[in-house]
């Protein structure tokens, strides 16, 4: 009887685990992957966004709401696994999270790639962190245009 109860147990865990394993790698095939060791916004001191493209200035950012959308917004920076990324290409917005601890943590993109630890990737939506981080933060900038 309690070999029996034991092997419901393992059974139920096991589908479970392969059930949840098969919809992690649905949802990162199908909405890409999220990069990973982005900073909590309450771990961020300040965050300084910079597109050189559209102006010389560099946004500082120290507002909590601020910094909290800048980090937020690196989710739209989700990328493809498997694909081939134009790690020839030059970034067009680098965004810096200064840590509380004092160290830094860069993360860069163009409309199709994402610079991340060194790595390019390619990113699965393209031109969407671009406009979004035009919308928030460069709007002045880019009507002036």
């Amino acid at each position: 009887m309690k070999r029996r109860w034991l092997q419901t147990v393992v059974g139920i865990l096991l589908g479970t685990l392969l059930g949840t394993a098969f919809v992690m790698a649905y949802r990162i095939g199908s909405e890409g992957m999220y990069l990973i060791g982005i900073p909590d916004a309450d771990e961020v001191q300040r965050v300084t966004v910079a597109y050189p493209s559209v102006t010389d200035e560099v946004k500082v950012l120290t507002d909590e709401e601020d910094i909290e959308l800048a980090v937020n917004l690196s989710g739209f920076l989700k990328y493809e696994l498997f694909s081939e990324s134009d790690a020839d290409g030059e970034p067009l917005v680098t965004i810096t999270y200064d840590m509380a601890t004092g160290e830094t943590v860069t993360v860069s993109a163009n409309r199709d790639t994402v610079w991340w630890k060194g790595k390019a990737h390619a990113i699965k939506e393209e031109e969407t962190f671009l406009n979004v981080t035009e919308a928030l933060f460069f709007q002045p900038e880019m009507v002036g245009e």
